[in-house]
C-alpha cells in the first residue's frame, strides 16, 4: 500500500519505519528544521529508518514540498491540537488526486468526541469540493512507550481500531495492520468515542495504581512500615498484580499527563466533577517534590553552596527525553537555594545542555562515578541499568558524606546500612 504518514513524534517515526519494513511505500512529511522527536533517541529506530530509506520503501520529505496527491491513505500522528489536524485534512482533500475512497488513519490522542467530530468535518468539505470518493476517518491509538516504542507497535498487546466495523475503511485498516494484528494479544474493532475512552481510561488507571502506591508508601513511612513488603503482599493478589505498583518519586512523561488532564476535562464536562483524577493528580504532583523535601530536612534547609549529585535526568530508563521529567522542579529548586548540581544520564546529557546549558549552577557529567566526586549527597532520579550495583566503597569515598537520597527504590536499605550509607528512599529506608 501507498502511505502518507503526517508528523515527526515518536509515533510517526515508528509508524512509518514500521509499516515500510512490512513492504508498504511510505512517504513521511517533517519539519526538517525542527523535529519534535529526534529518532536518534529511541533504540533501534534511527538504524530502521536508514534501512528502509536505503531499500527504497520510505521517503522523507519537507513540509514545504507540495502535498502527495495520488495517495489515498493519511496517517496523522500530530501533537498538535484538534484544530491544525482539522486544517490538514481540509488541505489534503482539497489536493486529492486519489481514484479510490481517502483513509485517515488517525494515531494522536485527542480529546473525547474529536474523531466523530474530524468525521463530520471531512464529509462536509468532501461534499463543497463535489468529490467522488468517500472519506473515511479511522481512529488507531496506539499504546507506545518511549524506549520500547518498536516493540510495542509491532507486538502490541493490544490492536485497537475505532470506525463502523462493517465499513471498507476499517477492513482496509486492519489488513495494513495485518502482520501486527497476527501478534496482537487482543484486537478490539469499536466505535470512536469508545476507543477515545479506552485510551485516556487506561492511562487514567495506571496513573491510579501509581499515586495510590505512592501514597501507601508515605503511610508506611510514618508508620515505620517497608512498603516493598506492602507492595509485594499486594501483588501476590491476582486481583491486583505487580505492573505499575513501583512507588517513586511520581510520574512524567510526554502524553501520560496529557492524557490525563484530558480525561479531567471530560469527567468535568460531562460530570461536573472528576474528583478521583483530581486526587491522582495532586498526589504525583507532591510526589514530584518529595526528594526535594527530604533533601531540605536532611540539611536542615542550609543547601547554599552544597553541590548534590543526580543519577538521572530522563522521566523513565530507556528513553532521552526530559519532558515532564521529575529532574526540572528538582533541579529549580535546587537552584532558587544557590545548591550546585552535577547530574549525570547516560542517554539525555545533551537534551539537558540544550535546556539548562546556560545555567552555571548545573555541571553534566561524562560518568556516573565522575558525577559524585566531591558530592554532598547523590540523588537518584531514574533507575537506569548501571545505576542498580555501583561500586559502593568507590561511591562512599568519592562523596563528602555518604547519603543516597533514592527516588526510584533501586537498593535494600539494609545493604546500604551496612556498606555505611544514610539512605532514604520512598517508603524504605530512614523515615525523615
Amino acid at each position: 500500500m501507498k502511505i502518507c504518514v503526517h508528523g515527526d513524534t515518536l509515533l510517526a517515526w515508528v509508524s512509518a519505519a514500521k509499516l515500510a519494513e512490512t513492504g508498504n511505500n511510505v512517504v513521511m512529511r517533517v519539519d526538517k528544521a525542527n523535529y519534535t522527536f529526534e529518532p536518534a533517541r529511541e533504540p533501534g529506530l534511527l538504524p530502521l529508518l536508514e534501512q528502509q530509506q536505503q531499500a527504497g520503501r520510505l521517503q522523507i520529505t519537507a513540509l514545504t514540498e507540495d502535498l502527495p496527491r495520488h495517495i489515498n491513505i493519511h496517517l496523522i500522528a500530530l501533537d498538535v491540537v484538534l484544530e491544525e489536524i482539522e486544517r490538514l485534512t481540509a488541505a489534503i482533500l482539497s489536493n486529492s488526486d486519489a481514484k479510490t475512497d481517502i483513509l485517515f488513519l488517525v494515531l494522536s490522542t485527542l480529546p473525547v468526541g474529536s474523531l466523530d467530530y474530524l468525521q463530520d468535518i471531512a464529509n462536509q468539505k468532501a461534499t463543497h469540493l463535489d468529490l467522488r470518493q468517500r472519506v473515511h476517518v479511522v481512529g488507531l491509538p496506539v499504546f507506545g512507550r518511549e524506549g520500547t516504542a518498536l516493540t510495542d507497535f509491532a507486538k502490541p498487546s493490544m490492536l485497537l481500531v475505532s470506525g463502523d466495523d462493517s465499513g471498507m475503511a476499517v477492513r482496509q485498516t486492519l489488513e495494513l495492520m495485518r502482520p501486527f494484528v497476527r501478534q496482537a494479544t487482543h484486537v478490539m474493532v469499536v466505535p470512536h468515542t469508545t476507543a477515545e475512552l479506552i485510551k485516556l481510561g487506561i492511562n487514567a488507571m495506571l496513573a491510579t495504581r501509581i499515586s495510590f502506591i505512592n501514597e501507601m508508601a508515605a503511610l508506611a513511612e510514618k508508620l515505620g512500615v517497608d512498603i516493598e513488603l506492602v507492595r509485594e503482599g499486594l501483588a501476590a493478589d491476582p486481583r491486583i498484580g505487580g505492573d505499575y505498583l513501583q512507588p517513586g518519586c511520581g510520574f512524567g512523561g510526554p502524553s501520560f499527563s496529557d492524557d490525563l488532564l484530558s480525561y479531567a476535562k471530560t469527567m468535568k464536562e460531562e460530570l461536573d466533577t472528576s474528583g478521583l483524577i483530581d486526587a491522582v493528580l495532586a498526589i504525583n504532583e507532591s510526589q514530584r517534590e518529595i526528594l526535594f523535601r527530604k533533601i531540605w530536612r536532611f540539611f536542615h534547609g542550609r543547601l547554599q553552596g552544597l553541590n548534590i549529585a543526580i543519577w538521572g535526568a530522563a522521566f523513565k530508563a530507556g528513553t532521552a527525553s526530559l519532558e515532564n521529567s521529575v529532574v526540572h522542579p528538582l533541579l529549580e529548586a535546587l537552584w532558587a537555594q544557590d545548591c550546585k548540581t552535577t547530574v549525570y544520564d547516560p542517554m539525555a546529557g545533551v537534551s539537558l545542555h540544550e535546556m539548562y546549558g546556560q545555567q552555571p549552577l548545573l555541571t553534566i557529567a561524562e560518568s556516573a562515578a565522575s558525577a559524585v566526586k566531591h558530592a554532598d549527597a547523590l540523588v537518584i532520579v531514574t533507575a537506569w541499568d548501571e545505576f542498580w550495583n555501583p561500586d559502593f566503597e568507590l561511591l562512599k569515598q568519592n562523596l563528602k558524606q555518604a547519603v543516597v537520597f533514592d527516588g526510584r527504590n533501586i537498593y535494600e536499605p539494609d545493604f546500604m546500612l551496612e556498606q555505611g550509607f544514610r539512605y532514604f528512599a520512598i517508603g524504605r529506608g530512614e523515615a525523615i
